[in-house]
């Protein structure tokens, strides 16, 4: 059965980017899932922008529009499990979560936190992802683990925000992006050692899948994101020493910060509970590509869990991680990420045609003009929904363009 696609529209002419070409959706309902593209401040017509400078307007109008979407979709707010937010300040942030909270009550979702270098245009300062899992049973609705609330905590203390530490909808897990904090959010581990903090991220998730039933062979992708590229050589061995044997795809990104100054390091997790008797995870390519946690820690190059498949962000790397097509050429960057994805989808028993969601990664703001269009062309009739963030650094230096994809099997 084909995903269904709702609001299908093109950049050009509109609000932001009005001369790219580029078609999108505002939500794809792609097996149990919906995905919305990342919501901000733009007006669900594309026409207009609401709180240029107020990011607390922003953040209304974004809610709303996820309010809208999902229900054209065929869900509630209630069957939200992830949110992913992006501000451009800190400060910021003490004026978007409350607005987040009020449209979230009662919902517990799992939640990361970003501060970006900036998003699709100087003047947004607010964006949102929201990941949604259709519930198989609509009165039982997802199990949400570990319920929990900031307020008098140690992050954003006078924030009353009810959120889970772990959601198993379906067969998905979702996991709160894990940092050197405790579990119970009282206390932090690790301050000045990104290796600690990432050992006590890394300690919370295990305990935090076998909530769920789960292990960590049940991992499918993990997102890292760091504050500084320095910190690396610190925070890959400990993960390499938690994840072998584990094969997950990975993506790994440098970020302006995250929810206080001396967090350095968090980690978000994607796993899949399969029950007896189904396929299971399936692995592709593993130890054919990157060594990015090192030879001990050999990763894939594409997982399937169920009909859904996660690849690692690609850029202009050749799929074997042997030289970069591209050196200095987002748009060649960006051509040779979007061949490699067709690669290794078509691997995988899958297409283009499958994404439903797309975010990509750029360094300055004026890469996105010229990616955009060697997307475009690859992604020719697909109408992805997409989440487009300008940040530090990429998983190598010499990078320009990475890009995420997350795609269902229609079959």
């Amino acid at each position: 059965m084909p995903h269904k696609r709702l609001r299908q529209s093109n950049t050009r002419g509109g609000y932001l980017a009005p001369e790219l070409d580029y078609g999108t959706s505002k939500a794809v309902v792609g097996g149990d899932q919906v995905f919305i593209e990342g919501c901000t401040g733009l007006t669900l017509d594309g026409e207009g922008f609401v709180g240029k400078g107020d990011p607390e307007a922003q953040a209304e109008q974004a809610m709303e529009t996820v309010r809208i979407l999902l229900e054209e979709a065929g869900v509630k707010m209630e069957d939200i499990c992830l949110i992913n937010n992006y501000t451009t300040n800190w400060e910021d942030r003490a004026k978007v979560y409350p607005v987040i909270a009020k449209h979230l009550q009662g919902v517990n979702p799992v939640s990361t936190g970003l501060i970006v270098k900036s998003l699709a245009e100087p003047y947004i300062d607010f964006e949102i992802d929201v990941w949604t899992v259709i519930p198989n049973d609509r009165d039982q609705g997802h199990e949400r683990m570990r319920l929990a609330n900031p307020k008098g905590g140690y992050l954003m203390p006078t924030l009353d925000f009810g959120n889970a530490r772990v959601i198993r909808a379906n067969d998905h897990l979702f996991l709160q992006g894990q940092t050197g904090m405790s579990l119970d959010g009282k206390a932090f581990e690790g301050e000045g050692d990104p290796g600690k903090q990432a050992d006590v991220a890394m300690e919370n998730v295990k305990e935090l899948l076998a909530d769920a039933g789960a292990t960590l062979q049940d991992i499918c992708k993990i997102t890292i994101y760091l504050t500084d590229p320095s910190h690396r050589s610190a925070i890959y061995p400990v993960l390499s020493k938690h994840l072998e044997g584990v094969h997950p795809v990975v993506t790994t990104t440098v970020v302006k910060g995250l929810a206080r100054s001396e967090l350095n390091f968090e980690i978000d997790v994607f796993a899949y509970l399969t029950e007896p008797g189904e396929n299971g995870i399936q692995r592709y390519g593993v130890g054919e590509s990157s060594d990015l946690l090192g030879q001990e820690c050999p990763l894939s190059t594409t997982v399937r869990a169920g009909r859904f498949l996660f690849l690692p962000a690609q850029s202009g790397m050749y799929p074997d991680g042997n030289g970069l097509i591209g050196r200095g050429d987002v748009a060649a960057q960006a051509d040779q990420a979007m061949k490699n994805v067709s690669a290794m989808l078509k691997e995988a028993g899958s297409s283009v045609e499958d994404i439903c969601k797309v975010t990509t990664y750029v360094k300055n703001q004026a890469a996105r003009a010229m990616v955009y269009p060697e997307m475009g062309k690859h992604l020719k009739g697909v109408y992805p929904t997409s989440t487009g963030l300008v940040v530090e650094e990429l998983s190598s230096p010499e990078l320009d363009f990475e890009i995420d994809v997350f795609a269902v099997t229609s079959d």
